[in-house]
């Protein structure tokens, strides 16, 4: 079994593993499902929480996490299939795949997009590749459309802190200096959807989330409103949760860096006081003053902290569940690493 998005796996089991992150943080479970296992943590992009999180999860659960960074302190490596390998990739993931599969129980991999062509981004050529070629389960560290240990940290953050169901969760499109990918959006609100909260998407005029996203969302049976207005979108609501990301029409494009269109985006104390104190959100790293104003990352609602210390007892929760799946045909209902 792999962990490569939230949507491959059922409400019940993502709850599920919800509820063991908060009982990993709370000290309730306890022991080391991957004693003398190795965990091989791939990165093709830059991490700070990602990185540390997993690779703690990992010793904390008896493991030996080796952190590679493809292109840093390994070979860069090419994913795509019969292509003539004369440039700066030295190894291709056909290879370096299962030879890692060998040393490893269990394999992660964090792949930003290109930003060139989204219908090529959108299929995760490394992602698909770890898929393709690994003997051992396979984590999204974060992808091109995905991002499911922040996902389900957000959650986690949302339920130690309300009661999320029939709550507002506002996603709230923010202005930044480049195109950033879908994957966090994509996650966050499908997180939301999880927790049975009513979603509002504020964005742009253009800067809608991917169909696929959408469409699933509604398989989820959620609520959705989508709109370009931003005091309607602040009324009310319970959590905002303030993210960046770029314009398919346009794809790979940076938004407009004119200050009256940055103003109108960026997370402030007069948009948060038209909210019922509502919790902010970011998955961190964040550009003050430009994404959110100092005044309200740092005020008494913010929880950015609350979610960057969850990424831990998530990443947890997700390494033991594959453990404990990869060696059993238990239900997450019978699973137990007490």
């Amino acid at each position: 079994m792999n962990f490569l998005h939230l949507k491959d796996h059922s409400p019940e089991v993502l709850q599920y593993i919800v509820d063991e992150a908060i009982a990993f943080k709370q000290g309730k479970n306890a022991g080391t499902p991957l004693a003398g296992k190795g965990v091989g943590l791939c990165f093709m992009n830059p991490s700070l929480r990602t990185q540390t999180a997993f690779s703690i999860a990992a010793a904390q659960l008896g493991a030996h996490p080796v952190v590679l960074n493809f292109g840093g302190n390994t070979w860069k490596m090419e994913s795509r299939d019969g292509v003539l390998m004369d440039g700066d990739c030295a190894e291709h993931l056909k290879e370096a795949v299962p030879v890692l599969s060998s040393y490893c129980s269990i394999l992660g991999l964090r792949s930003f997009p290109d930003g060139k062509n989204w219908e090529e981004d959108k299929l995760e050529p490394a992602l698909a590749a770890f898929k393709k070629y690994a003997t051992v389960p396979v984590v999204n560290l974060e992808s091109a459309t995905g991002h499911p240990s922040q996902g389900l940290a957000d959650w986690m953050t949302i339920q130690e802190s309300i009661k999320p169901k029939g709550k507002k969760f506002v996603l709230a499109w923010a202005p930044h200096t480049k195109a950033l990918p879908m994957a966090v959006p994509n996650s966050a609100v499908e997180a939301a959807a999880l927790a049975k909260m009513n979603i509002t998407i504020a964005r742009p005029e253009g800067y809608d989330l991917p169909p696929e996203t959408m469409a699933h969302l509604q398989s989820l049976g959620a609520t959705v409103e989508v709109t370009s207005d931003t005091d309607a979108a602040y009324k009310n609501a319970d959590v905002i949760y303030a993210k960046s990301w770029g314009e398919l029409s346009s794809y790979g494009t940076v938004c407009p860096q004119d200050s009256a269109f940055r103003n109108k985006w960026t997370v402030d104390e007069a948009k948060m006081a038209k909210t019922n104190d509502a919790l902010f959100m970011h998955c961190l790293p964040v550009r003050r003053n430009l994404v959110v104003a100092d005044s309200v990352i740092d005020g008494p609602t913010s929880k950015v902290l609350q979610q960057a210390e969850n990424r831990l007892h998530t990443a947890k929760a997700m390494l033991s569940f594959l453990a404990a799946t990869r060696t059993s045909s238990t239900t997450p209902s019978e699973l137990s690493y007490a």
